[in-house]
């Protein structure tokens, strides 16, 4: 299928391999199938961070299963990212694994042509670019966040991330008091916005939304004015007050809880 007949293949493309480079930083372990799909396992125990990606519409279910055994014996939970509902043959690899819960999420895109974004004004909330020394304190965050064990973001925590190309880890803080994170990937015209939280006694205030504006302005900046994610359900409304709408979705399979 051509670029012309699938306009989001490149976007979520770009997804795909923000996590093929995140694994290659961390772990090493990352594989590419015959037709695209990603195998990137970050080594984070976190099923989202361990992952086979088709970014095809219709993912190859043979693909995902050789994926499946080149990351066999699955030390660490993970997950199948495919667009749209699965079908039965994916799901069939799937439930071989255990992975039998499917959860979706929908990918929403802020276009180059809305322009550039305002600049967000939250009294007393600076968002800046976390150097290679600070990442253990923005993981610790990003974990809060999420309300997850640091354990669980250990990961992120490697200064020699700060130094990959087009990633770029964010923190917010409240005069001085990190209160939340986001994480971006630029990739020619694309800025992929990832992991992005606020502490749960400061939510409400806007601080979600400056720090998406703050990401979507530094993507301007870099010459990635189309913006995208994968949103959760807390962070939808968030996002599509900034200028974001609803384009697919992506199904998530993992192992039930």
């Amino acid at each position: 299928m051509s670029q012309t007949d699938d306009p989001l293949m490149a976007v979520v493309s770009a997804y795909a391999a923000t996590f093929e480079t995140l694994a290659s930083a961390t772990t090493g372990r990352t594989s590419r199938g015959s037709r695209g799909a990603v195998l990137a396992i970050s080594g984070a125990p976190i099923a989202a961070l361990n992952a086979i990606i088709s970014p095809n519409l219709e993912p190859n279910a043979n693909e995902i299963m050789a994926l499946a055994a080149e990351g066999s014996p699955w030390e660490l939970p993970w997950s199948i990212h495919v667009r749209g509902v699965p079908d039965p043959l994916v799901a069939e690899v799937a439930a071989r694994h255990g992975l039998t819960h499917f959860e979706r999420e929908p990918l929403m895109i802020r276009h180059s042509d809305q322009g550039l974004p305002g600049e967000p004004a939250v009294d007393g909330l600076r968002i800046r670019a976390v150097p290679g020394d600070e990442l253990g304190l923005c993981a610790r965050t990003m974990a809060e966040g999420f309300e997850a064990p640091h354990e669980m973001f250990h990961v992120l925590a490697d200064p020699s991330l700060a130094k990959i190309d087009g990633m770029t880890f964010y923190l917010a803080e409240l005069d001085g008091v990190p209160v939340g994170t986001g994480l971006t990937a630029t990739s020619g015209d694309l800025t992929g916005l990832f992991n992005i939280t606020t502490l749960p006694g400061y939510r409400r205030r806007g601080f979600g939304r400056a720090i998406t504006l703050e990401m979507v302005r530094s993507g301007f900046a870099a010459g990635a004015g189309t913006a995208y994610l994968y949103a959760s359900e807390m962070g939808e409304p968030v996002y599509r007050s900034v200028g974001f709408r609803t384009e697919e979705y992506l199904t998530v399979i993992t192992a039930p809880s």
